[in-house]
């Protein structure tokens, strides 16, 4: 059997990791850059051989080659190490395209034999911008290029009026700043319509995020609503049964909610529903979620919690922090309580009869005398045990 085919194909695909990288978005950066590398090192070949045969001086080969490799030995590293990652233009795609430019110009004034192939080289360096920059960068490309490429025309106008033929050499500069000039005006057009397409997608995106919302979470306090809390709950349940780990859940009422409203207003009650979804939100850890149940009750899904008294710590802190809190600004002196009963999730049983647990264990924290948290049996209900 032939292993050398699958170990050349190992060997290509590692030199290609090594050369472009692994992560994606880099690959795609890298590899668009490794076309005008490849280009740079093309062209000092011909610089060689144009000193060779007689097309331009030996000093002015050798300038060319310095700067085709100044182009192809910093751009690359650049890009390759990952450092321009945080760039707009991570690509460096508009500074290539000047270098490579001025690149052209310079040579289309040392090299008379090329001018005209130069010239046409110029145009099609202009399309690398087509699928990446935006419209002013385009239309600084545009002047910028154009500007040199009169700049170096009038200046060997000057210098070597004798073997410059300006007539010639005029038309031919103003046939491809016209083609430059072009080529911008499709380049910002395709750049308008990716952005309005781009504009497009981002509002989509919104919008589904929105929809999402909507569907998912209480559009008074921000907290997922009780719809999304039991699909959370179900998903937990699913999880413990495959790692094995544990989960409580903890029933929040607010206690005397109903007197708020009526003393100061539904106004005062939505403030307090608000400043409790803040300071429950900002007391728990990152792994726990908070939802509105309903009303003034709560639902908190506590995951990775095996302990019961671990639960109860983590309310008293909702506690601590709603105790501190200032819930209504036309009330300053505005305070309230609220009753809470935990439980732990016991595997192979219904997510329906643990949050009826923690729901009677929250109802025997009312009637121990409210603003305190009950721990409910796991199984048969709330125990004696409970926390002030």
């Amino acid at each position: 059997m032939n292993h050398s085919s699958p170990r050349r194909a190992s060997l290509r695909s590692r030199f290609f990791d090594l050369v472009v990288g692994t992560n994606p978005a880099l690959r795609s950066r890298v590899s668009y850059g490794l076309v005008p590398m490849l280009n740079y090192i093309v062209w000092c070949a011909v610089h060689v051989y144009s000193a060779h045969v007689g097309y331009m001086s030996m000093a002015g080969a050798r300038f060319m080659i310095v700067h085709n490799l100044i182009g192809a030995l910093t751009f690359y590293p650049l890009v390759r190490s990952g450092y321009t990652a945080r760039f707009k233009d991570s690509g460096l795609i508009l500074p290539q395209i000047i270098w490579g430019a001025s690149s052209t110009i310079i040579c289309y004034a040392l090299n008379a034999p090329l001018r005209a192939a130069l010239l046409q080289m110029l145009c099609f360096i202009h399309l690398f911008g087509l699928f990446t920059l935006r419209e002013r960068q385009l239309e600084l490309i545009a002047t910028t290029t154009i500007s040199m490429l009169f700049i170096m025309f009038a200046v060997m106008a000057q210098l070597d009026p004798t073997h410059f033929n300006i007539g010639q050499e005029l038309f031919q500069v103003l046939f491809a700043s016209l083609t430059i000039g072009l080529l911008t005006r499709v380049s910002i057009l395709h750049a308008r319509a990716r952005g309005k397409v781009s504009r497009q997608k981002k509002e989509l995106a919104d919008a589904v995020n929105q929809v999402a919302d909507m569907v998912t979470r209480d559009t008074l306090t921000g907290l997922f609503n009780r719809v999304h809390m039991q699909d959370l709950l179900r998903n937990e349940v699913i999880r413990q049964g495959r790692t094995g780990k544990a989960f409580c859940v903890a029933m929040i009422d607010l206690d005397h909610f109903k007197l708020i409203n009526d003393q100061h207003g539904h106004h005062v009650g939505d403030d307090v529903l608000r400043s409790f979804a803040r300071d429950a939100a900002l007391a728990l850890r990152e792994t726990d979620t908070i939802g509105r149940w309903g009303g003034e009750e709560f639902m908190v899904l506590m995951r990775e919690t095996a302990l019961p008294a671990d639960a109860v710590l983590a309310v008293e802190r909702i506690r601590e922090r709603t105790d501190a809190s200032h819930p209504s600004a036309l009330l300053p002196a505005l305070r309230f309580s609220f009753s809470a009963g935990v439980t732990k999730h016991v595997d192979g049983q219904t997510i329906e009869t643990t949050v009826g647990n923690a729901d009677e264990a929250m109802y025997a924290a009312k009637h121990a005398g409210r603003g305190c948290t009950v721990i409910g049996n796991s199984a048969t209900g709330p125990e004696t045990e409970k926390s002030p």
